[in-house]
């Protein structure tokens, strides 16, 4: 996949990564959640990904860090969901 888009860190840095997903989750309507890459290699046939709320300005794509820990709690059963969806799919 080659999905890389420029985005400014809460910390103001700007980075480039890869775009792996882009979702949303019930009871958090209105934000869009965003799986990403920065390249970093974990082993031979997986790289780091990171989750983060993806807001957009005039300019910028901007990355929010998730602080709230019900709403993190949600994202991860929504990335759980997600996943088992895919594999009941791949084995039907």
């Amino acid at each position: 996949m080659d999905n890389k888009v420029k985005v400014v860190t809460p910390d103001n840095q700007q980075l480039e990564i890869e775009v792996l997903d882009i979702f949303n989750v019930v009871g958090y309507e209105g934000k869009d959640y965003i799986l990403y890459s920065l390249g970093e290699q974990v082993d031979d046939d997986h790289e780091q990904a990171y989750i983060s709320i993806l807001e957009q300005d005039q300019d910028n794509y901007n990355l929010v860090e998730i602080k709230d820990a019900k709403e993190w709690e949600a994202v991860q059963n929504a990335i759980a969901e997600d996943i088992k969806l895919g594999q009941e799919a791949n084995n039907e």
